[in-house]
């Protein structure tokens, strides 16, 4: 089985082998829901008809009595149509959806950015999309490390955590967004740019902290793709 390092090492190589505009999801959209949208959008564009409008779509779009699979349908079929107005549309509901589809109509917002920018610009359009989403060209990671022998950090090794990863993530011009430092363990979740070696950068980190007493254990998680919950965390710590 291949270790995360290589995961990561062979998407960035993929990515430095495309040529075009990148595009990359910025919400956190689960992954079986991003698959769930692809198939159903292929399926919209396999059976339109010629007699299905951008305008009539918009309208299913705004009235207040459409049903959820009529906005649903509406939604995608205005992403794919290439048309500016259909994008405005989209961007106007994005503000305010139902509840239940804010997923759908933050990956239709983007399927109709990408489509309108490549009938603009005839150029290769790349969309790169995580469990965990990103901004720009940075991907967002959530990590998580425990205590050497989970041993109780002490007040001094939680300041030096804090202070050494947030410089880290920073010097490699990355955003830490949260760092949640527990009795035993501590999480971060990031964005960095898809060309890092995060987990050098992470190891690096980690040692650098060791340097104070070896007190953060050298294994850990890293994914794109979610959220650990406390059970989880739990589970890990009992596991490893």
């Amino acid at each position: 089985m291949k270790d995360d390092n290589d995961v990561f090492k062979e998407f960035q190589q993929s990515l430095s082998g495309l040529d075009g505009t990148f595009h990359v999801l910025e919400t956190s959209v689960p992954i079986e829901r991003q698959m769930e949208y692809f198939r159903y959008s292929e399926k919209v564009r396999a059976n339109k008809t010629k007699k299905e409008t951008v305008e009539r779509q918009i309208e299913v779009l705004n009235a207040n009595n459409s049903t959820y699979e009529e906005v649903k349908y509406a939604m995608t079929f205005l992403a794919i149509s290439g048309d500016v107005k259909a994008y405005r549309a989209l961007e106007t509901y994005s503000k305010d959806p139902q509840e239940d589809l804010s997923d759908w109509v933050a990956l239709s917002l983007l399927q109709a950015k990408i489509t309108l920018e490549y009938e603009f610009s005839n150029e290769k359009q790349v969309f790169i999309s995580t469990g965990l989403g990103g901004k720009g060209t940075k991907l967002r990671f959530f990590t998580f490390f425990k205590s050497e022998k989970l041993c109780p950090f002490s007040k001094y090794q939680c300041d030096l955590i804090e202070k050494e990863f947030s410089f880290a993530i920073h010097k490699n011009k990355g955003i830490l967004e949260e760092i949640k430092v527990k009795s035993n363990y501590f999480t971060l979740l990031f964005l960095i740019d898809m060309q890092v070696d995060i987990k050098i950068l992470l190891k690096n980190t980690v040692s650098e902290c060791n340097e104070y007493g070896n007190f953060i254990d050298n294994s850990f998680i890293i994914t794109n793709v979610r959220i650990y919950s406390e059970e989880e965390i739990q589970r890990e710590l009992r596991k490893r």
